[in-house]
């Protein structure tokens, strides 16, 4: 049955998603377009609602996706009632509900070759997204968002990340001293973790550290960066060379040039950190 009214209560509910406390009341987020719902069902997230417009299903691949989802979760919508639940000027007619997995750190699945990136305090919801697509791109073991932070769940952020939000286990953490906590904890199992940290306060610059795996990364907030108790909290301070006017880098830049570094000595045959199994 095709829903034609903008005031049907289950539309009026997923419509409620764009906003933070509405997403926070529900536990539920909305994902839309072809290539971040099919990643979502490619890599098994708990989608609850398929939200379709058959008038607006353009490609083949999009009509196999609604395919895929059961009728008991598939949810049809006129054309224009789907617009008034989209943020694109011009949408696809694809859009999920899906189920916010609030996960532990232990959900890191933590070993000798782990690389966590770690995002403090992060305000800007495409520059998180960004990151988390970094991570993804090179097959980090996670990401730890500490709050306060962008909601990890904003449309924004959500559409940054390009699906690769299903990708990894993505935790967040209520405030520094759980994360500081967790790495004490990390240490007592005998990992050797290694905690580094991007600041201009750095004295070493990032190609001539020595990184060694099991690694975190922490990068902070856009306007302050990290906290003195974060940089005092890790191994390394490590900062990037900036020889042009530009003082400073965006920050899901600078994540994915030591994220870059970090992979090349690391990983690749002549790496300098080999550990021991």
């Amino acid at each position: 049955m095709l829903v034609t009214s903008a005031q049907n209560q289950r539309v009026k509910g997923i419509r409620s998603l764009r906003l933070r406390k509405y997403r926070e009341r529900a536990g539920r987020f909305l994902v839309e377009g072809i290539r971040i719902v099919e990643e979502a069902l490619d890599l098994g997230a708990p989608l609850e609602t398929l939200a379709y417009a058959p008038e607006l299903l353009e490609s083949e691949r999009a009509k196999a996706l609604v395919e895929r989802v059961d009728a008991a979760r598939r949810l049809a919508l006129s054309g224009e009632v789907f617009r008034t639940l989209s943020e694109r000027e011009d949408p696809q007619g694809i859009a999920a509900v899906v189920r916010i997995e609030d996960r532990p750190l232990t959900a890191i699945p933590l070993a000798r070759d782990s690389l966590v990136i770690t995002a403090c305090q992060i305000r800007n919801p495409g520059n998180l997204g960004a990151i988390i697509r970094t991570a993804d791109a090179v097959a980090a073991t996670g990401v730890v968002v500490v709050e306060p932070s962008v909601d990890l769940y904003d449309p924004e952020t959500v559409r940054a990340t390009m699906g690769s939000l299903f990708a990894l286990p993505i935790v967040r953490v209520p405030d520094e001293p759980a994360l500081i906590a967790w790495f004490a904890q990390v240490r007592a199992t005998g990992l050797p973790l290694q905690v580094v940290a991007s600041s201009a306060h750095g004295k070493q610059v990032h190609f001539d550290v020595g990184y060694c795996r099991p690694l975190v990364l922490l990068v902070g907030n856009e306007r302050t960066g990290l906290s003195q108790r974060l940089r005092e909290a890790a191994d390394i301070l490590v900062r990037l060379p900036m020889a042009g006017r530009a003082t400073s880098l965006n920050v899901s830049a600078a994540t994915a040039a030591l994220v870059y570094e970090i992979i090349r000595q690391t990983s690749c045959p002549g790496g300098n950190v080999k550990h021991d199994t």
